[in-house]
């Protein structure tokens, strides 16, 4: 599980630093990636027994999925303002 949510962290965080570069319908795919494999995470940790080892990995998949809304939010915004921008299509 902890692998995992690294694994989540750091693309979460390669997206965050590389979506302004890049595709931006590339990075709101790898985000829609990332929420995949957030649920399978979280189907995953109903099966945990130790409640504050549970309690602990909602709390990060939480932070998770909350950095991933708002950028999610940011990208899309910046693809639907570019599609009004004369010129910026």
């Amino acid at each position: 599980m902890k692998i995992n949510i690294e694994r989540i962290n750091r693309t979460l965080a390669t997206v965050e630093n590389s979506w302004l570069g890049a595709g931006r319908h590339h990075a709101l795919k790898e985000l829609e990636n990332l929420l995949d494999r957030q649920h399978e995470l979280e189907k995953g940790t109903e099966g945990i027994e130790d409640v504050f080892l549970r309690e602990y990995i909602y709390e990060q998949l939480d932070t998770i999925a909350a950095v991933r809304r708002s950028l999610a939010n940011d990208v899309r915004w910046d693809i639907e303002s570019n599609k009004n921008t004369p010129g910026m299509q």
